[in-house]
């Protein structure tokens, strides 16, 4: 990768073969402010690296969204934090450290909270999105009935643009 210090946003578009509006969709989701100088913006090369990293990340199935949950999860120690080119002042570096290490930092749940939700689920006869039930069990349900455990989830409509599944106990016979 060539490093060139400043890097002009023009060129972005045809580095990463995006429209003009995915560039600055990227900039903003990054917080790069490119810098002016006469009628040109130029970003430098460590957020041209941050831009790099964001390419490789959408490149391989991830989203903008789900970026810097990524980074977040990956093992950064402090200093590489600090050290990873952003573009922001060191203030603006320690305000971001703190926040991922905040977002990491996690109340320790109990093992069988998720079960516990799908049984007041079934109890209170609710009908929970797709997102819904990926975030209790971890995947997405499929299919017009999908067991789980102790639980069968059943298609039940929508909700939205979602798939709305009700959650019933399976029954088990020892």
């Amino acid at each position: 990768m060539t490093d060139i210090d400043p890097y002009p946003v023009s060129e972005l578009t045809n580095r990463y073969n995006i429209g003009k509006q995915a560039v600055y969709n990227r900039l903003e989701a990054l917080k790069i402010k490119p810098e002016k100088h006469s009628n040109r913006s130029y970003i430098s090369g460590g957020q041209l690296q941050a831009l790099d990293r964001l390419h490789q990340h959408i490149a391989s199935g991830g989203t903008m969204a789900d970026f810097e949950a990524s980074i977040t999860s990956s093992s950064l120690s402090p200093v590489d934090s600090l050290d990873t080119p952003s573009g922001l002042t060191k203030t603006d570096d320690l305000v971001m450290l703190v926040e991922r290490i905040a977002s990491a930092i996690r109340p320790a749940t109990a093992p069988l909270a998720h079960w516990e939700e799908l049984e007041k689920a079934v109890a209170h006869n609710w009908l929970l999105t797709s997102g819904d039930v990926k975030r209790v069990i971890g995947v997405k349900p499929k299919g017009e009935s999908f067991p789980r455990g102790s639980f069968t989830f059943i298609r039940s409509g929508t909700i939205g643009n979602q798939t709305a599944w009700r959650v019933v106990k399976s029954s088990s016979e020892l």
